[in-house]
């Protein structure tokens, strides 16, 4: 997730695993918002817990796994 400092308007990126984490505290708490650092500035950048449901990685369900597996099928070259 891509994100812009509102201080300083330096752009960085949020990385999955801590987008889960913030999401997973978040829900467990009851809080509303994520306190991201600026990594140029340190100033605290509040995202939304919307903002984080709509970054967040969806979860694999098991017909994408099963789909892979049925086009390889055995191949008859002769």
């Amino acid at each position: 997730m891509q994100t812009r400092c509102y201080r300083c308007g330096w752009s960085y990126a949020i990385k999955q695993d801590e987008i889960i984490a913030a999401l997973q505290a978040l829900e467990a708490g009851g809080g509303v918002h994520y306190d991201a650092r600026c990594p140029r500035c340190r100033h605290i950048n509040k995202l939304s817990i919307e903002m984080l449901r709509r970054a967040a990685p969806r979860p694999v369900t098991g017909k994408a796994s099963e789909e892979p597996e049925a086009a390889e099928g055995p191949s008859s070259e002769s």
